[in-house]
């Protein structure tokens, strides 16, 4: 692939050059704006590389908007030490493939130039990386957020075992797509990858989708094999397995226990080769508390566990979603829509999004169709959005007014429900102290279900202090 590097920075320049050339890649080097605008104009670059701040700020748009208009197909990304969500939206709406924050890692850019060069299905049957590089996963946008640079930096660690996985996140949040960038970087990704619903079936009929059916264990009913003989040598995703009943819950068990099973009427026992990554959006801690989740099949099923972040809480991601879809939906429908405005982008920061990046693909593939221009604006999203766009829509104020310690209480009560009465994580999740939550426990008079004091130690690492005075300077940093 041909590149071009553009800094003013003379290591900087001499390190991304040599870096992007020992993995193959044909680099030239500009230290100007004036110099890279040359070779722009001499050269089709399959990707420029560029610092926004060269001999003056935003010299790297400019140069980005040369590009764009004398060689648009060129993917160009754009290098800074100061993101904002405008600048993101403005060198997106420009064109920009991606732009990165520095300190900038080589790992990150000569991934972003692989994943450029290597966009047929052959990628995946590729050399494994070397010691200390990562894989790219072409299909999850990653973006800058700490908690999805941990999932990222994750993956590549995980690819080649054999260790079930369990991933955790809301609905919409990318679980199935993680679990097949898993299977197809692993060394399993020449086999089946299968995936069950655990909560789209009831008890019978999901035991027999997972197991199989004997010959004849009905008039009318053919053999079948189950999803795990469907897998057999791949990967076997049990979506939604929050949702399994116990009865099929033990079954399960055995088969990771045993590695066999038995077809629903069989008796013969089947040796299965399956890795099994299981994703919910249940509590699932707080389900074996409450004996809906057998405790010995959670601890059999999250040997890994990967947290998938919701949407709202990566809002510097915006930006990185937006390029990925709308090239996308460039792509597949033909539309020619470069970007949304600073005020879309302000807008998706700010907006609960209850449907996760499944709810803002769709509500980008419908302002793409709905956009006049070729720029989605406010009027282009579906109302629900540009009516609901932030949180106070989550605490809606009664007509009647609101009394504010029923409310504190109101939200005690959740966050140690949520927790499973763990006061150090309800206290973390409220913003709290310890010791400022069990002074309200005993202020508000709460017990946990069943009457037991709440003094009582709950197998938390720190002193159970319900009993004590407020933490008065914790209490002022939290309001």
């Amino acid at each position: 692939m041909r590149v071009l590097v553009a800094d003013d920075e003379e290591k900087m320049r001499a390190l991304l050059k040599k870096s992007l050339e020992d993995d193959g890649h044909a680099v030239d080097a500009a230290g100007s704006l004036a110099e890279a605008k040359a070779c722009v104009a001499k050269t089709a670059y399959d990707l420029v590389i560029s610092d926004l701040r060269m001999e003056r700020d935003m010299a790297g748009m400019d140069l980005l908007r040369d590009v764009k208009r004398t060689r648009p197909a060129t993917h160009f990304v754009l290098i800074t030490g100061f993101a904002t969500i405008e600048l993101g939206a403005e060198a997106l709406n420009l064109g920009a493939y991606h732009y990165l924050i520095k300190p900038v890692k080589l790992a990150e850019i000569r991934a972003i130039a692989r994943s450029l060069a290597n966009k047929s299905p052959d990628r995946l049957a590729a050399p494994a990386p070397s010691a200390g590089e990562r894989l790219v996963f072409d299909d999850i946008v990653v973006g800058r957020s700490p908690k999805m640079q941990k999932v990222y930096e994750l993956l590549p660690r995980i690819v080649d075992g054999t260790s079930t996985i369990l991933i955790r996140g809301e609905s919409g949040t990318g679980k199935e797509v993680i679990s097949r960038a898993i299977h197809d970087h692993s060394p399993r990704r020449g086999r089946p990858f299968v995936e069950v619903n655990c909560a789209a079936l009831v008890d019978t009929l999901l035991e027999s989708e997972l197991f199989g059916i004997e010959k004849r264990v009905a008039t009318g009913v053919d053999e079948r094999d189950g999803k795990f003989e469907q897998a057999e040598g791949g990967t076997l995703l049990l979506d939604e397995v929050g949702d399994m009943s116990l009865s099929v819950q033990s079954k399960v068990l055995r088969v990771l226990q045993e590695k066999r099973i038995v077809r629903v009427g069989g008796k013969e026992k089947i040796d299965v080769d399956v890795r099994i990554i299981a994703a919910t959006n249940v509590d699932l801690e707080a389900a074996v508390r409450e004996r809906r989740f057998r405790e010995d099949l959670y601890y059999r099923l999250s040997v890994v566990t990967i947290e998938i972040p919701a949407l709202r809480e990566r809002p510097e991601d915006f930006p990185a979603f937006v390029s990925y879809f709308l090239d996308r939906l460039n792509r597949t429908a033909r539309r020619p829509i470069r970007g949304v405005t600073a005020d879309v982008m302000n807008l998706f920061a700010r907006y609960h999004w209850p449907g996760n990046i499944r709810e803002l693909e769709n509500a980008l593939e419908r302002a793409a169709l709905v956009a006049r221009g070729d720029t989605i604006g406010l009027e282009d999203l579906p109302e629900r959005i540009v009516a609901r766009p932030a949180s106070e829509s989550a605490f809606p104020l009664p007509v009647s007014g609101i009394v504010l310690e029923e409310v504190e209480r109101e939200f005690i009560v959740q966050a140690l429900a949520r927790t499973g009465w763990r006061k150090t994580a309800a206290a973390r999740l409220l913003g709290l102290t310890r010791r400022a939550l069990g002074y309200r426990i005993e202020k508000f008079g709460l017990a946990p279900a069943g009457g037991a004091s709440p003094a009582e130690p709950d197998g938390d690492d720190e002193p159970d202090d319900a009993a004590a005075a407020p933490d008065e300077e914790g209490d002022r940093a939290t309001r």
